[in-house]
């Protein structure tokens, strides 16, 4: 069975630990975090969080930071390299908070191609400080996954390709199908160029009219994906992130939920009888 969870971030600007309770108390079990202040990386804060995980069974698969809008400036700017120094001390506490209430991974915005925080390195350099930073969360325990962010670095297939490439394994990715689209691609041809390299997935639906819809109301084939990611990708958690203007309630995420753990099961299913 596919694992099939959401990002607190469906609730923003909720608080993190009330999106969190809800969610729990209406049965969900599976998470992506999204921090939204310095104060929630705090040990008792983290702590409380713990806690509550721990007592409803649950699982956090990923963290993201609130900071990534600054990824750019900090990690690949052409300023002194004073500020990359700074930025991974920073992001060790990304890295301990993530190991604190048990998850696996941590995604990453990356650099910007747009104003004035854009990328101020090559392709190379942007490669290997980006493998500076995998080595440093590697050190807590956590993986670090870069997502295809539209108007960042990883938009294209060409350049996330580079990435694997150049750095193997170590090239991992949280693929969002919404920021695909909003590059200009089709969802299943960019799950295609990622597949074997994808952990977690961002999910939202589409139609003609809206980017940005719960699964299930809208067109996008989720078992089309699925059927054409490999390897490691079989354990990777889909995430429901949607902004708080697509549902009314959680009942309409829970049930959004069910909706696309039947369509990647089909999948399951569908290989284990050809097999």
């Amino acid at each position: 069975m596919s694992v099939v969870g959401i990002s607190t971030s469906c609730f923003y600007p909720m608080e993190t630990e009330i999106a969190l309770q809800k969610s729990l108390e209406a049965g969900i079990s599976d998470f992506e975090v999204h921090f939204s202040t310095f104060s929630e990386l705090s040990r008792d804060y983290l702590k409380e969080i713990r806690k509550m995980l721990r007592h409803y069974g649950a699982n956090v698969h990923s963290v993201h930071p609130f900071y990534s809008m600054l990824e750019s400036a900090m990690f690949f700017s052409d300023y002194s390299e004073r500020r990359l120094a700074d930025g991974l001390e920073l992001y060790k506490q990304y890295f301990d908070a993530a190991a604190r209430i048990g998850a696996k991974y941590l995604v990453f915005h990356g650099g910007t191609n747009i104003g004035k925080s854009r990328v101020m390195v090559s392709q190379d350099q942007y490669i290997e400080r980006y493998n500076m930073i995998f080595e440093t969360g590697r050190g807590f325990g956590i993986t670090l996954l870069h997502e295809n962010v539209y108007t960042h670095i990883a938009q294209t297939t060409e350049f996330c390709r580079k990435m694997i490439e150049y750095l193997g394994d170590k090239a991992l990715f949280t693929f969002d199908n919404k920021q695909a689209r909003r590059a200009g691609f089709h969802s299943v041809s960019f799950a295609r160029a990622l597949s074997g390299h994808i952990r977690t997935l961002h999910i939202s639906d589409c139609d003609t009219e809206h980017d940005c819809l719960l699964p299930g109301r809208g067109t996008e084939d989720f078992a089309a994906i699925r059927k054409v990611m490999s390897g490691e990708d079989e354990n990777a958690c889909w995430l429901i992130e949607v902004y708080n203007d697509a549902f009314r309630d959680i009942e309409e995420i829970r049930l959004s939920l069910d909706y696309l753990t039947m369509k990647l099961d089909s999948v399951r299913k569908t290989k284990f009888t050809n097999n």
